[in-house]
């Protein structure tokens, strides 16, 4: 299928293939670059939290929740049903009353005692004695003895003849007495009863004193139901709960709490609402979307599979120094000079027939007079004179590897010209072009030993553009391919040793004109 695809020339195009390359390397930075992002930092912190088993819990209990049930709504039923009791309803009544200030301010007062020592005085056992008192008359009086006296004397002859002055005196003194107005008064005293009498007068003044509003009031309250529970209930625990109930539903607390509990929407209103939002808003974020889409996916696996280990972009005005050499990499260590193989028809230059523009570099291969070293296997080292000229690069100093994909966009241009791009060690052999032109095709070679060689070519087609030539190169097996299509596929006698990079220009037979090879960039890049 590939080859017909190659005969047919239905090959991805170069700057589709470096389009979606670029495209897929920028998407991988990006990626990459996402991933130690604050965003996806945060992304996954609001994930573990609210994902978490303790968030969970929390919400669950947060929406749960309600008033009836609570231990608010505990309290103010309880304080509810106090202020309903009939023992408080009815001490806060009488509290606010008139009739509770008039008993307070009589309460322990002067007056109140002096009415309670009056009723302790008519309760005595004196008082009801003197209260069963028979009326008294002048015959009960001591008055009335002196009286019977004086008129015993009055009749006795001793006094009448004044026989005995003792008698005598006698008489005279209760004449005195019984003739003076007092003893006159006495004598017609109207009978004295208990209603003459001081206690009399104090069980009339007791009843005055209890007889005024203020003060029957105060007796009747003593003595009422209303004042009984008022008593009972003024210092007890249960008023002292009331008023502790009472200060705690007026408090901020309290009633911020109560309208949490009612409100249907508290978890909505809650920091882990407001983290629960932030993490759907970024998870659904065109960023979170992508980067979790391609994070697990196969999509960068060419790009994870692989370590770049060399490239040229070819960013200067000339060949990288500290990457390439300009002519044979044994002629540089061996001699420090370049030279020719006694087949070549070009002689290779150190810079003439390099040019690098636009981020390309042409090695230019041309007609031009000049003498040059040559080497034969038979003869060694000599000069000579060629009628052409080229240039060679390669890595042989600076970068060698065993295994790997060598790849590189170039335009092989002219079906006349040999240019090259290939691999090679130490020795002659293994040696491998990745592409080379030549004879008016594109040719693939794998030359292991010396007369033992593996090719493939394609046609003259691919030589006017530019086209990505790569060598797939594993332990068993080495794939040749262009634009993505496998051209060629080798598994044996590929070679097993470190292998360095070759750009070379070059002619089998005379040419006419100028002509280049372009190489846009070379990348290598080792399995992981």
């Amino acid at each position: 299928m590939s080859t017909l695809k190659l005969m047919l020339g239905m090959i991805p195009s170069t700057s589709k293939i470096e389009q979606e390359e670029k495209a897929l390397i920028a998407e991988y930075e990006k990626m990459i670059a996402f991933a130690g992002s604050e965003a996806l930092a945060k992304y996954n912190r609001l994930h573990e939290s609210v994902n978490s088993a303790g968030f969970k819990q929390k919400r669950r209990e947060i929406e749960s929740l309600t008033y009836k049930g609570s231990e608010e709504h505990a309290r103010e039923t309880e304080f509810l049903g106090l202020q309903k009791a009939k023992d408080i309803v009815s001490y806060f009544k009488t509290e606010g009353s008139a009739i509770l200030k008039n008993f307070t301010s009589l309460d322990g007062s002067s007056k109140i005692k002096e009415i309670e020592d009056l009723q302790l005085f008519v309760q005595s056992p004196e008082f009801k004695q003197k209260e069963r008192m028979k009326p008294v008359t002048f015959k009960d009086t001591e008055e009335y003895g002196k009286w019977l006296e004086f008129k015993k004397l009055k009749g006795d002859k001793e006094v009448k003849k004044n026989l005995n002055p003792d008698k005598v005196k006698r008489f005279s003194e209760l004449q005195a007495l019984v003739t003076s107005s007092a003893f006159l008064l006495k004598k017609n005293m109207k009978p004295v009863t208990f209603k003459d009498t001081p206690e009399y007068q104090k069980l009339q003044e007791l009843k005055t004193r209890k007889g005024a509003s203020d003060v029957v009031s105060y007796y009747k309250f003593r003595d009422s139901k209303e004042y009984h529970n008022w008593v009972q209930v003024k210092d007890s625990a249960r008023l002292k709960r009331y008023y502790e109930l009472q200060e705690y539903l007026k408090t901020k607390a309290f009633n911020e709490r109560k309208e949490y509990l009612l409100d249907k929407r508290r978890f909505d209103k809650t920091d882990m609402f407001r983290e629960l939002k932030e993490y759907d808003t970024l998870k659904n974020s065109p960023d979170i979307k992508w980067y979790f889409s391609v994070k697990d996916s196969n999509k960068f696996d060419i790009l994870k599979s692989r370590e770049l280990t060399f490239s040229d972009e070819f960013d200067g005005t000339a060949p990288d120094s500290s990457k390439w050499i300009n002519r044979y990499y044994p002629g540089d260590k061996l001699l420090h000079d370049s030279y020719s193989i006694s087949t070549d028809l070009q002689c290779y230059t150190p810079s003439d027939n390099f040019e690098v523009r636009h981020s390309v570099l042409r090695i230019i291969t041309k007609p031009q007079k000049m003498n040059g070293k040559v080497w034969d296997p038979a003869k060694g080292f000599y000069t000579k004179d060629f009628s052409f000229t080229s240039g060679i690069i390669n890595t042989g100093a600076s970068f060698r590897q065993k295994y790997g994909t060598f790849t590189a966009k170039i335009k092989l241009t002219d079906p006349n010209v040999r240019n090259a791009f290939w691999l090679i060690g130490d020795r002659i052999t293994p040696h491998v072009d990745v592409c080379r032109s030549g004879k008016g095709k594109v040719w693939f070679d794998l030359f292991t030993a010396p007369g033992s060689h593996y090719r493939k070519s394609i046609g003259s087609k691919y030589l006017s553009d530019f086209y990505i030539y790569t060598l797939d190169w594993t332990p068993g097996a080495m794939v040749w391919k262009i634009n993505g299509v496998e051209v060629m596929r080798q598994t044996t006698g590929v070679p097993q040793e470190p292998m360095y990079i070759n750009l070379a220009g070059g002619v089998d037979k005379p040419i006419g004109g100028i002509s280049s090879m372009e190489v846009d960039w070379v990348r290598v890049y080792q399995s992981k």
